[in-house]
């Protein structure tokens, strides 16, 4: 499953004010900044894997906490109806 949801294009569907110490979507869900960063790249655009290289990047985690984070977060995302896998 895992493999999968890794190729997948996250697609926001929601609208989101973003704050110093993170952001608050339209329908309520609140967002730290790492949620805000992996939430900002969920353009529809990349893979959820080119999620995780940028995260690796921005906040320089281990391959496993980031792969892990993003699919945490992105799984959230997805249960809230925040955001569409393409």
């Amino acid at each position: 499953m895992e493999s999968i949801l890794i190729n997948k294009k996250p697609q926001r569907l929601w609208e989101w004010r973003e704050y110093k110490s993170g952001s608050l979507i339209e329908n309520g869900i609140a967002l730290n900044e790492t949620a805000t960063f992996i939430w900002k790249l969920c353009d529809g655009k990349g893979t959820i894997n080119q999620i995780i290289l940028e995260l690796l990047k921005e906040y320089g985690v281990s391959k496993q906490k980031a792969k892990k984070d993003v699919l945490n977060c992105i799984k959230t995302l997805v249960k809230e109806k925040t955001i569409q896998l393409n």
